[in-house]
Parts: C-alpha cells; structure tokens; sequence
C-alpha cells in the first residue's frame, strides 16, 4: 500500500514539474517575443501577442493532463513568434492549434477525473459534485426517476480465496455487464469496493426490475466460476417527494439488505 503511495507522488510530483517547466519556457519566449514587437515600434502586435500568451499559460497551468502533442504546439507557436514567422498566417494557425489541443486536454482530464480507472463507470467523485446537481434539473424539469443500489454476493472470498487480481478482474467484468444493460439515458456509478449506484431516467418499476434482473443474471453466467451474484435496491423518487440524495441512497440501500437477506433465506 505504501508503495503505491510513493509511486502516485511521484508522478504527481513529476506532471508539476514538468507544467512548471513548459510554463516557464512559453513565459520566457512570450517575453522575448514581445520585446520584439516593441523594439520593432509594433505596439499593437505585442499587445496582441500578450494577450494570447497570456491565454494559452492561464490555461496550460489549469492542466493536470496534457498529450505531449499540445506541449509541442506551444513551443512551435512560441518558436514562430520569436522569430516572427507568420507567413501564411502560419503563427495564428498554431496558436488556434494550441487552444483547441488545450481545450481537447482538458475534456479529457474532466473525463478522467470523473471515471472509476479499474471498472470505467462514473465514480465516486462524480456521485458527491455531479449528481446533486443532475437532481436539482430532474426536479425543476419535474421529472420521476429511479435509484439503484448494489451490491455483489459472495465477493469477500473471491479476495480471500484466488487473490485480489481476481478480485479486481470481477470489479471490471461487473462494470462491464452493468455498463452494457443500462440505458443511454441511465448513470452508472461505482459508489466503493463492490458497491454501485445506478441513476434510472425511468419512474416504472418493471424497467427498473428489468435492468437489475439482467445484471444479475449476466454476472451470474459471466463470473460463475467465482459464484458471485448481485442483490440491489430501488427507490423511485416521485414529484411531491422533497428528499435530500442522501435520504434517496438509505432508502435504496436498505431496500437492498432486505433483498440479500430474502436471497439468502431462500437459499
């Protein structure tokens, strides 16, 4: 555990140093650029130059995670404005380069912020900033919807008993199927360890069963040689209900308790 801490630090440590590095480079040719515009009596062109400079270091700071490409589109832009190239507007070309690669990143790093890395769901972070908001929309727009909560059977001794590899490859195979059985229009999300959350654009309690019942039966056939099932909970939340997400989640959550208890009894 402790080893995997050092290695996040580093290459956390390493994606700053390497941000401060390019930034300072675009600063130092940004200068040196618009001194000669000055020199040169172009006053209007250096503050032009300034003012994109000054958006392409704003929003290169702002970046976690950059493709290599962009950090060359900057130095390329900088490298033509120092020697002031811009035939064909080839300078204006590549600072239009450089944004849209910036801009590229930053979707990227939203997506990478907000997906579980081993199960590729949503993930917990998206469930605690996004969904409330998500909410917020459903209930202005008067929208019904559903909550699912789930959890996996018998996943404990898949850990104990082949290893945490397994364990990990039955938390991806799981994301995979719920992936695959929700709709378009639904949110899944891994909430923690064998826990999910699935938001349903649905009011119908036969939909809702529906997905839970495929999910189910998919992990039973596709994971079967680890004997893992799925026991979920469902809360519909209705127009006149005024309930906070954490009420809705206890609500759900407890119906799924009562669902794996009923499992268990039966068998």
């Amino acid at each position: 555990m402790k080893r995997r801490n050092v290695r996040t630090a580093s290459v956390v440590y390493y994606r700053d140093i390497r941000t401060h590095v390019v930034i300072f480079i675009l600063a130092f040719l940004g200068v040196l650029s618009i001194i000669r515009l000055i020199l040169l009596g172009t006053i209007d062109g250096a503050i032009n130059l300034g003012l994109k400079y000054f958006a392409l270091l704003v929003a290169r700071f702002g970046l976690y995670i950059t493709a290599p490409i962009t950090d060359l589109s900057l130095y390329f832009f900088s490298f033509l404005n120092v020697f002031g190239v811009n035939t064909f507007h080839i300078g204006d070309i590549s600072f239009f380069i450089s944004i849209s690669l910036i801009l590229y990143d930053m979707l990227r790093a939203r997506k990478y912020i907000f997906t579980d890395s081993l199960t590729g769901l949503l993930n917990r972070r998206y469930y605690t900033e996004i969904i409330p908001k998500v909410i917020k929309i459903k209930e202005y727009m008067n929208k019904e919807f559903g909550i699912v909560v789930m959890d996996l059977d018998n996943f404990k001794p898949v850990n104990d008993n082949f290893g945490h590899k397994s364990g990990d490859y039955a938390l991806k195979k799981v994301g995979e199927i719920i992936n695959k059985n929700v709709r378009k229009s639904d949110l899944a999300i891994r909430y923690g360890g064998d826990e999910f959350v699935i938001f349903i654009n649905s009011n119908s309690p036969e939909i809702i069963d529906d997905i839970i019942k495929r999910i189910d039966e998919k992990v039973k056939k596709e994971l079967k040689i680890y004997n893992i099932g799925v026991s979920a909970g469902k809360y519909i939340k209705t127009k006149d209900e005024n309930l906070t997400l954490e009420e809705m989640f206890s609500k759900a959550d407890l119906d799924m308790y009562e669902n794996k208890k009923r499992r268990k009894h039966v068998r």
